[in-house]
């Protein structure tokens, strides 16, 4: 019996992960989306501005927040698929159980501090129902909303990192690992 078939993966974690993959893909063309947007929007302004010689009060803000949403929808996928900025030179240094154990710790930190900021962006959310963005007629509440939603994605794909950490520490002749992702600290062969 081979590796691969003495420990099956677990529906939780089939679950999960096709959750997250529907998520983080869909997140990603929409910040994709977001970012063309915002590009014809920044070009109509310089286009009213300097050759009609009007400018457009609603521009800068609408930009902004395109901006902000796209780094949003986008944060999933980049924890999921490990596309963050990191350091390896500590880490690599470390024996592989310990720098799986080390993972697991990190994504726990992670989700923890998540599940913080998940909660308390429900408030967030109902103040900005109450105030008006600056240059137009909506709460801001709909805006503070993608952070919230996003918070929710990204605390999911914690689970699952947790879940595939804890897998890979009990199973260590497995790979555990986001199919696609980079592997953070786990050289090949050990």
């Amino acid at each position: 019996m081979t590796a691969a078939t003495a420990v099956p993966e677990p529906v939780v974690l089939r679950a999960l992960a096709a959750v997250n993959a529907g998520v983080c893909g869909a997140g990603r063309v929409a910040a994709g989306m977001l970012l063309i947007a915002m590009t014809a929007i920044v070009l109509t302004q310089i286009v009213f501005r300097y050759l009609l010689n009007d400018s457009l009060i609603w521009t800068e803000e609408v930009s902004k927040t395109l901006m902000v949403w796209s780094a949003f929808l986008i944060a999933p996928w980049a924890y999921r698929y490990s596309a963050n900025v990191r350091i390896e030179m500590f880490v690599d240094a470390l024996p592989a159980a310990l720098r799986q154990a080390l993972h697991l710790a990190l994504n726990l930190l992670v989700v923890w501090i998540l599940a913080v900021l998940f909660r308390e962006s429900f408030g967030l959310v109902e103040r900005g129902f109450s105030v008006s963005a600056a240059s137009l007629p909506i709460p801001v509440g709909w805006f503070l909303r993608a952070r919230r939603d996003r918070f929710a994605a990204m605390l999911l794909v914690g689970i699952e990192l947790v879940v595939r950490d804890v897998l890979a520490l009990r199973h260590r002749d497995r790979d555990f690992s986001v199919p696609g992702a980079q592997r953070i600290g786990i050289k090949e062969g050990e």
